[in-house]
C-alpha cells in the first residue's frame, strides 16, 4: 500500500460506517421517533471506538512485528486519519441528510416542538444541513484528536534498547 494507504482505507471504512449507521437508524424508525437517540448514539460511539482501535492495530501490524512505533509516530498516524475523516465528514453529512434521511430535520423539529420547550424558528437555526456539516467537522476534529492521543499511548512500543535497560534495572533492583 502507499504511504497513507491504511489511513485512506480506515477513513473510508469509518465514513461508510457512519452512513450505514444512519441508514440503520432510519430503517428502524429512529429518525422519526427520537426517544431512543441517547441509546443509539451511545452504541454508535462504542462501535466507532472499536473502529479507531482497528485502524491503529492495522497500522501497527503493517509496520511489522518488531517495529518500534513511538507515541509521536502513532499520534501522527491518528492526526492524519483525523484529517481525512474531517475532509470526508461533509460528504457523509450530505449523504445522510439528503439521501438516507431527507426528512430528518423536519422530524426532529416536530419532535422537539412537541416537547414545548423551543420555538420552530430557534429549532430551525440548529437543525439544518449547514449547521450539521459544521458540527460534523468539529466533532471529527475533536474526537479525532482525543482518539489519536488515546490510541497512540495505548499502541506505542518502546525501542529495544529502552526495553532492555528497563529489564536490567528491574533485575538489579531484585538483586539488592
Amino acid at each position: 500500500m502507499s504511504k497513507i494507504g491504511i489511513e485512506l482505507k480506515w477513513s473510508a471504512v469509518i465514513t461508510a460506517f457512519a452512513c450505514s449507521w444512519a441508514a440503520l437508524e432510519n430503517a428502524l424508525g429512529y429518525h422519526k421517533d427520537f426517544s431512543n437517540i441517547i441509546v443509539t448514539a451511545f452504541i454508535y460511539y462504542i462501535l466507532l471506538t472499536f473502529l479507531w482501535a482497528g485502524a491503529f492495530v492495522d497500522k501497527k501490524k503493517a509496520l511489522g512485528a518488531h517495529a518500534v512505533w513511538e507515541f509521536k509516530s502513532a499520534f501522527k498516524f491518528g492526526l492524519l486519519l483525523t484529517g481525512l475523516l474531517t475532509i470526508l465528514s461533509p460528504i457523509a453529512q450530505y449523504i445522510i441528510y439528503e439521501s438516507i434521511s431527507p426528512d430528518y430535520f423536519e422530524n426532529i423539529i416536530k419532535y422537539q416542538m412537541s416537547k414545548g420547550k423551543q420555538t420552530r424558528e430557534s429549532l430551525e437555526l440548529i437543525h439544518n444541513i449547514n449547521f450539521s456539516i459544521r458540527q460534523g467537522v468539529m466533532n471529527s476534529l475533536s474526537l479525532g484528536v482525543i482518539y489519536s492521543a488515546l490510541y497512540a499511548w495505548v499502541f506505542k512500543t518502546k525501542p529495544a534498547a529502552e526495553v532492555a535497560n528497563t529489564t536490567k534495572s528491574k533485575q538489579n533492583k531484585k538483586k539488592k
